[in-house]
């Protein structure tokens, strides 16, 4: 886990004056709000009253031609964990209601790292292994393992590789050596004098270690919290390195919280983020590798309380994956732990002997898997509220847009796609208010307490020769499944 946050960041124009207003009817959006509210999306006449009422101009536009923004690819979502407290707890294995919530987000990856990996971590035992080798064959999880370079010991962490590599199989992504190497002297790990220099030097020492153990495991690194060690990491281990990987928390907690969920949801953020992303990507391409975020989050120490553990984490998880697909990342996993400790950023929460509930940003990785996998499409806004949007074309050229009301007002907004006509599906991520630490819908449904999950049955909504109007109540997501295969 890191500990502190990054700044800095540019973004790409997406705010242009309305083109229109209409006349708000206070009677319509009440009632649609109260409905939303409750966690159920506004339909039928109800959907209409709403969509005069609240209308605003605001304009999103699909492009179906055209060079498109990336991948959303296959493992792109992952969760990651503090090896020295949660590999040999014996959590990960087939017992309780885990599988069944990894399953909900598709076959992903599980990270094992964090700042734990360099302090006391020795390795997993064989009992552990055994488990969470059992896991990822149950649910095709994959795994990305750390091994201790902070206080490094050739032998152990031969041992360790050969026994992970073993046990895993073709589940082991990659092995990655260390946590955040470039905070090493400020975690008292190493000197003040300590560089990238020194770092490359017992890197590749750790490597020939992890490679003596695993010979055919692929090599994941630097695992850094700043971008600047990328490009001469990048460099300086082509060839090596089959992933290149890095760490991102748009705001801290660890001196007191650096931001509040406007912030978090702002434009500006989701343009700082889009920046760092992207700096990451142009990295990994100097190393012909794809990038990994291997530990990422709301907030850095934690998560802030009231943020990270609330709604408004749904809402910017959403966002914050389509945009690092865009910019250049091919998975992502957020850090999180399989305890009690509820109140920062982790997706899991643990209500019992192995079992757990589904906190806030999980809804928000749990909608974003419901988008598919496929290529992601070009989409222009225009709007003078905050609203955010992103398309995906999957294999079977279904297309998917993703719609985002991060204001505090409801919106209809005239998407446009082509000249598709024709019904179109929505479903609808909600919560009762940006601070709200429960009552998360998904199309009103949520998680069950076995771990299980279906969505509500869909919304419809028409569109004709190219427009689809689609009302987004306040602090809203809806995924709109355009009709066809539109071209």
């Amino acid at each position: 886990m890191a500990g502190t946050a990054r700044q800095g960041g540019r973004s790409r124009p997406s705010t242009l004056p309305h083109w229109s207003k209409i006349v708000f009817r206070s009677f319509a959006w009440s009632a649609a709000a109260a409905i939303v509210a409750a966690g159920m999306p506004p339909t039928g006449a109800l959907a209409a009253a709403a969509s005069r009422g609240a209308a605003s101009g605001s304009t999103v536009t699909v492009h179906l031609s055209g060079k498109g923004d990336g991948k959303l690819p296959a493992r792109y979502l992952g969760l990651s964990f503090e090896s020295g407290s949660s590999v040999n707890t014996g959590r990960f294995n087939t017992v309780g209601n885990l599988p069944r919530l990894l399953d909900n987000l598709g076959a992903g990856v599980l990270r094992f790292g964090g700042a734990s990996v360099d302090r006391s971590y020795v390795g997993a035992s064989r009992s552990a292994l055994a488990g969470l080798a059992r896991l990822v064959r149950a649910t095709g999880w994959h795994v990305n393992y750390s091994v201790n370079l902070g206080h490094f010991n050739a032998g152990r962490v031969t041992k360790d590789a050969r026994n992970v590599a073993r046990a895993l199989g073709r589940y082991l992504t990659a092995i990655a050596c260390g946590n955040e190497p470039d905070d090493y002297a400020h975690h008292g790990l190493r000197s003040a004098s300590y560089t990238e220099t020194d770092y490359l030097k017992e890197a590749r020492v750790c490597i020939d270690a992890v490679r003596t153990g695993a010979p055919t495991a692929r090599i994941a690194g630097p695992d850094t919290f700043h971008v600047s060690w990328l490009p001469s990491y990048a460099a300086a281990d082509k060839g090596t390195i089959s992933f290149l990987a890095e760490h991102y928390y748009p705001l801290n907690d660890c001196n007191g919280p650096t931001g509040t969920a406007a912030t978090l949801l702002s434009r500006a953020m989701a343009a700082k983020e889009a920046s760092i992303i992207g700096e990451a990507a142009a990295a990994a391409r100097i190393a012909g590798v794809p990038l990994l975020m291997t530990e990422t989050n709301s907030a850095a120490c934690g998560g802030i309380s009231g943020v990270s553990n609330a709604f408004a984490s749904a809402l910017w998880a959403v966002d914050y994956v389509l945009t690092g697909a865009e910019h250049g990342a091919a998975g992502m996993d957020f850090h999180g732990y399989l305890t009690t400790r509820c109140s920062g950023y982790t997706p899991l929460c643990q209500t019992g002997t192995n079992r757990y509930k589904a906190l806030p940003v999980y809804y928000g990785l749990l909608f974003t898997h419901l988008i598919g996998t496929g290529s992601l499409l070009r989409v222009d806004v225009r709007s003078a509220s905050d609203i955010a949007a992103h398309a995906v074309r999957t294999a079977n050229g279904t297309v998917r847009v993703v719609i985002e009301n991060l204001s505090g007002a409801a919106e209809t907004i005239s998407l446009h796609a082509g000249n598709v006509t024709g019904s179109a599906t929505e479903l609808h991520l909600t919560g009762p208010s940006l601070a709200a630490t429960s009552g998360v819908r998904i199309q009103g449904a949520e998680v069950r307490p076995n771990g299980s999950f279906t969505p509500g049955v869909a919304s419809r909504l028409t569109c004709h020769l190219g427009l689809c109007q689609v009302p987004v109540g306040a602090y809203t997501a809806v995924i709109v499944t355009l009709p066809g295969h539109p071209r």
